[in-house]
């Protein structure tokens, strides 16, 4: 149990000096597709319908965000979570299985699967003077090092769609924009208008294993790897490029007691990095966010209806309380809202955000808190 704690202090300790400026979504997990490419495909099931909604507003203005993705998997997976087993069966067993489930015949070995996905983001709303959509579709392929490690590696190619319109209103804030965009142009005396497209590829990586003692996963991705012309106004400005996107995780799953369980997650997320050249200018949104947290799992739930709670918090500026709760083996529906914890000491971060989620799974062979220390799968 030491070591556990140990473990706990450890994941939080990288939170501290990170600092978040930037809105996004506060259940960024929720939205996997758009995090990391690679992600695609990792879940129990079969097919996942997932979509979230997100209502922010801060002193100065007020965002809505919209996230719908889908994803499925294909070829043989081990589907009872994506968890290690190191239980035989018969052959007449075996062939009964469908998608080769984790307790396969030996001669049957499961080496990986792919995983595909198309996912939608947009954020505006009707007072906001930039509104923008994107268009994401992704492959990936997940591999079965050991029989109980994992891995994988994604690609993705995003068309994203910008309109700038200033005579609508002005309702903008940085700390809730979705980005992509370069904006705003402090410098334009007459309202601006304008729209622009471009096309972005992205990728991505994990790796996992999980015991039952604990179960640990980092992940890396890098976006923008274009360098796409982000002028919303169309080629006003064509030295205005859109920089690279890194973000980054961690999860960390511990037993707590005979009826719950851990889970500790970090996510990073950093806009406007570059590596060729520092002239690459116009990008008017260096962001840096970081959200760090645990969830606790009620382990092997009794009932069909599955409640679990978790809590989050933005670089220790906000607190997220996190309410999961499980319809059964098909739905799941997720509810957060992200307040600031001092606004007066940390002036420029006053978001506030309501978040629902809704994810519909197809195939889906345990409920979360089944088999909950065998999962090597937590998104």
């Amino acid at each position: 149990m030491k070591s556990q704690k140990f473990l706990i202090v450890l994941m939080l300790f990288f939170t501290v000096n990170s600092f978040a400026q930037n809105a996004r979504f506060s259940q960024i997990g929720t939205a996997a597709i758009q995090f990391n490419p690679s992600l695609t495909g990792r879940f129990d099931g079969k097919i996942r319908l997932s979509a979230l909604s997100s209502w922010q507003e801060t002193n100065a203005a007020s965002m809505e965000h919209q996230n719908v993705s889908l994803d499925a998997k294909f070829g043989k997976y081990k589907s009872s979570g994506d968890d290690e087993s190191t239980t035989a069966v018969s052959a007449s067993s075996a062939s009964s299985q469908k998608e080769g489930k984790d307790e396969v015949y030996k001669k049957s070995r499961v080496y990986g699967y792919w995983g595909a996905g198309l996912n939608y983001y947009h954020y505006g709303n009707s007072k906001s003077p930039l509104d923008a959509k994107f268009f994401s579709a992704s492959i990936a392929r997940h591999f079965y090092n050991k029989s109980n490690k994992m891995f994988g590696f994604g690609i993705q190619a995003t068309y994203a769609e910008g309109k700038l319109d200033e005579t609508k209103g002005s309702e903008y804030d940085r700390e809730i924009s979705g980005g992509g965009f370069r904006y705003p142009f402090t410098y334009a005396v007459d309202p601006q208008k304008g729209s622009n497209n471009y096309i972005d590829f992205n990728g991505g990586g994990y790796y996992g294993m999980v015991t039952d003692a604990v179960m640990f996963e980092i992940g890396g991705a890098m976006h923008h790897l274009a360098y796409p012309k982000n002028d919303p106004r169309g080629n006003v400005d064509n030295e205005s490029k859109l920089r690279h996107r890194v973000t980054a995780h961690s999860i960390l799953r511990l037993r707590l007691n005979k009826n719950w369980g851990i889970v500790q997650k970090n996510m990073y997320w950093q806009e406007g990095m570059y590596y060729r050249s520092t002239k690459l200018n116009g990008d008017s949104a260096q962001i840096v966010a970081f959200w760090s947290g645990m969830e606790f799992y009620k382990v092997n739930p009794v009932g069909k209806i599955n409640v679990n709670y978790g809590i989050y918090t933005r670089n220790f500026q906000t607190i997220m309380p996190y309410l999961n709760i499980n319809l059964g083996k098909i739905a799941n529906l997720r509810y957060s809202y992200e307040m600031p914890i001092n606004s007066k000491k940390y002036t420029a971060y006053t978001a506030k955000r309501n978040e629902v989620a809704l994810i519909f799974t197809y195939k889906r062979y345990t409920s979360p808190g089944t088999r909950f220390y065998k999962k090597v799968n937590f998104w």
